[in-house]
């Protein structure tokens, strides 16, 4: 009982000194919900992002340590790796001057022979720079014709080499050729096509106007050949014999039976754009 009425004196007391803060978080203007929320949530956020920013702190500045560290590793394993090969460098040229040395002291210790066998011996000596001379001068000879066959060889391969680039080359060339040539079959066929397609479009409307057709010209864009009777009319096609009609049909690309008759004729009539009211009641009979 003592507890809770010091509690609640406690509560209702105003203690200006609880409001407080290092945030700069003002103090709520009155005491009730409204107030005491918005100054708890504002103290509660404030807190939060001074703790976020003292981390972000932290952090910022191990990423510094961690650079400035790595920094340091970097310029030492550089420098022990340049003084490494600053070492090695000097021990392959203390190598090399103590080769020379060593020749220079077998040279001054030991004269050649042939010059021990000319003091010695005149005559030995002469013959002895004489072999000398004719050995040094085949060995050039030698080296010559080595070179040579190197160099034969050398121009041997380039000119394989270029021979199978041309034949290589030539090869792709001839199958963009092929290429080409096949597009342009089919450009031309497909042109010729629609040009066929055109010629009895054009043919149909003449004979809704009640006027002759033209002659369509087959579909690889050539016209009919000379011997063919020119097609003008639906009597001209009843007055075409079988092979002339198969002809025509097989111009225009038009499948037909092998034992068809007057289904020939009207697979022409179609095919050349006869399509008219009459046209399509005149009664084809079979080839004569």
């Amino acid at each position: 009982m003592n507890m809770d009425s010091h509690l609640q004196e406690d509560l209702s007391t105003n203690n200006e000194n609880l409001y407080t803060n290092e945030l700069g978080i003002p103090p709520p203007r009155q005491e009730n919900i409204t107030e005491l929320s918005r100054y708890l949530i504002d103290l509660r956020g404030a807190v939060n992002e001074k703790s976020y920013l003292f981390q972000r702190h932290e952090l910022e500045q191990g990423f510094e340590r961690i650079t400035l560290r790595t920094r340091e590793m970097n310029f030492e394993k550089d420098y022990l790796y340049s003084n490494l090969r600053a070492l090695e460098q000097i021990n392959l040229v203390e190598r090399r001057l103590n080769h020379y040395k060593s020749l220079e002291e077998s040279n001054n210790s030991q004269p050649p022979q042939w010059f021990i066998n000319f003091f010695n011996d005149p005559n030995v000596g002469f013959l002895a720079l004489k072999r000398e001379m004719v050995s040094l001068e085949t060995r050039q000879i030698q080296r010559l014709e080595a070179l040579e066959t190197r160099q034969i060889q050398r121009l041997e391969a380039l000119e394989t080499r270029q021979i199978q680039r041309l034949e290589a080359l030539e090869v792709r060339q001839n199958q963009r050729s092929d290429v080409i040539e096949e597009s342009l079959r089919s450009i031309d066929q497909k042109l010729s096509k629609q040009e066929y397609r055109y010629y009895r479009l054009h043919n149909i409307q003449l004979r809704s106007l009640g006027k002759s057709i033209d002659v369509v010209p087959f579909v690889n864009g050539q016209e009919p050949d000379f011997d063919l009777p020119q097609i003008h009319s639906i009597e001209d096609i009843e007055n075409l014999t079988k092979d002339q009609c198969t002809r025509y049909l097989d111009g225009y690309g038009i499948q037909y039976g092998p034992n068809e008759t007057i289904k020939l004729k009207e697979r022409l009539r179609n095919a050349v754009g006869l399509e008219s009211l009459g046209d399509n009641e005149f009664l084809l009979s079979g080839f004569r």
